[in-house]
């Protein structure tokens, strides 16, 4: 009897797969956080000097109300505020919200910390912005910051960065995990899903970097992980006592957390079932209990010092040239916008430094919108083989399997649509702000791939798969990052590379 292509070997050579993905990952990550050029990251600046107040002063710093600080200026001289420091000012192209002449002698020996806007006042400038995230991310480097006080602040930011790429292991092993929960038995997954996680550039930039996002992007991964667990156990209470706090720990790595609440609550419904309320209520319970205890003092702090449960309100009076980039019909059946979020789910790096070109966009866009047809296809396949009795759970998915694919789905379009909706306040809306659900949306797109794969070639097709990926890495860190790195000191340069 020949053996199928589609099923895994034994979970000893599984586990031999996901242990040497994981230490390749971990290579590439330290060569990534080497070839990246300083504080270049989209608010490193910001997030280390968060660090730094945290583990030198022992408090969380606090962004200015404007209001307060017009008020307080003496003779023109800014009130002290929670700053950036000024050693830092040779990076401030790289900050949000810092008046920046890096090449002034001016500047440079005393950077600016008051802006005039014509029309509008004055403003501060180069303020801590990110005093408004949660703190759990901070919390957590700041013993290391402490522990290299001896370090230059370029050697303890090359430090913090490393300090990311666990963060980046838990996502990639979290995304083995899931797959081998929802389809235990196909190799074609168990190999693609996490390679996938472990190669897509975005995540694994922000895996390299001083920032919060891959904080929150892990401990969602582990979340979804543990929903589609509770699919086929019904949500036995311990996973739901350890998917709140798993909860409470993402609300406190960001804000942004809170989208997958509703994923959570509709998985807990889908797999219960109304009839059994009681049931269904106990578990709610021991998901929101946990989460709301660990997540609530810092969301009391946000209020009391905000007024606010986000502190946005505040960042809204301070970015003066900020807005939004319209509403949300808009932007939600705006191809440009679209088009600008896939972009930079591959490329642009940071704050939109680095443009991948328009082969390679497409090299990357044709096999994404092929597997977005597979994946309907396949689901339109599953819909009709229901009725069909056969031992394959691909083919025709248990009624568990199922669910947890729509819920998988459900996590997609709800991020999708915080990003939309982010986008009606702020003109920074990003497709980083879609990551956490990175795993969730590797499924469903290797989901897709794999019926267009013919099963006699389907071993092969997956080290295909893996090998585009690597070979797209190679691409991007050969021919856009690092030429970047070796050439953003040029001034006659433009600060974009690859358009």
């Amino acid at each position: 009897m020949r053996a199928d292509p589609d099923r895994t070997p034994r979970w000893p050579q599984a586990t031999r797969l996901i242990v040497v993905l994981l230490l390749l990952y971990a290579v590439k990550q330290m060569f990534l956080v080497a070839a990246i050029y300083p504080f270049s990251g989209h608010d490193e600046l910001a997030h280390f000097s968060y660090v730094q107040t945290l583990a030198t002063e022992g408090r969380i710093p606090e962004l200015p109300d404007l209001r307060s600080w017009r008020a307080n200026l003496d003779g023109g001289e800014p009130p002290p505020i929670d700053q950036i420091p000024d050693e830092l000012y040779q990076y401030c192209r790289y900050a949000l919200d810092w008046y920046c002449e890096p090449d002034s002698v001016r500047w440079s020996a005393n950077p600016p910390r008051i802006v005039t806007v014509p029309g509008q006042g004055y403003f501060p400038s180069g303020y801590q912005y990110v005093a408004n995230h949660p703190p759990l991310y901070y919390a957590t480097m700041a013993p290391l910051y402490a522990m290299s006080s001896g370090f230059s602040p370029l050697g303890q930011h090359y430090l913090l960065r490393l300090a990311a790429i666990p963060f980046g292991m838990v996502t990639v092993y979290a995304a083995y995990r899931m797959v081998r929960t929802l389809f235990p038995s196909d190799a074609f997954l168990t190999a693609t899903v996490p390679a996938l996680i472990a190669l897509q550039p975005q995540i694994s930039y922000e895996a390299a970097m001083i920032n919060n996002d891959i904080v929150v992007i892990a401990l969602t991964s582990l979340i979804i992980w543990g929903v589609v667990a509770g699919m086929r156990d019904r949500f036995p209470l311990r996973l739901c006592l350890a998917v709140g706090i798993g909860l409470g720990l993402d609300l406190l790595a960001k804000g942004s957390a809170i989208t997958i609440v509703p994923v959570i609550a509709v998985a807990l419904m889908m797999a219960m079932g109304w009839r059994d309320w009681r049931a269904l209520l106990a578990r709610g319970a021991a998901v929101a209990i946990p989460a709301a205890a660990i997540a609530a003092p810092w969301y009391v702090f946000l209020y009391r010092t905000y007024g606010d449960f986000s502190g946005l309100d505040r960042v809204d009076a301070l970015q003066y040239w900020n807005g939004p980039m319209g509403s949300f019909g808009e932007l939600l059946t705006d191809p440009g916008f679209v088009v600008a979020r896939f972009r930079e789910t591959w490329g642009e790096f940071g704050w939109r430094l680095i443009h991948l070109r328009q082969e390679v966009l497409w090299a990357i866009a044709i096999p994404t919108a092929a597997a977005v047809i597979g994946l309907a296809v396949y689901g339109i396949t599953a819909w009709r083989n229901r009725a069909i009795s056969r031992d394959d759970s691909f083919a025709r998915p248990h009624a568990w399997q199922a669910k947890a694919l729509v819920i998988l789905l459900l996590a997609c379009v709800v991020a999708y649509l915080a990003v939309v909706q982010f986008g009606t306040s702020f003109a920074l809306a990003q497709a980083r702000y879609f990551f956490p659900v990175a795993n969730a949306a590797a499924v469903l797109a290797m989901l897709g791939l794999r019926p267009l794969i013919p099963t006699r070639i389907r071993p092969a097709g997956q080290g295909i798969v893996v090998g585009a990926l690597i070979a797209l890495n190679v691409i991007i860190m050969t021919a856009y990052v690092l030429p970047f790195t070796v050439t953003v000191g040029d001034p006659v340069l433009n600060w974009t590379w690859g358009g």
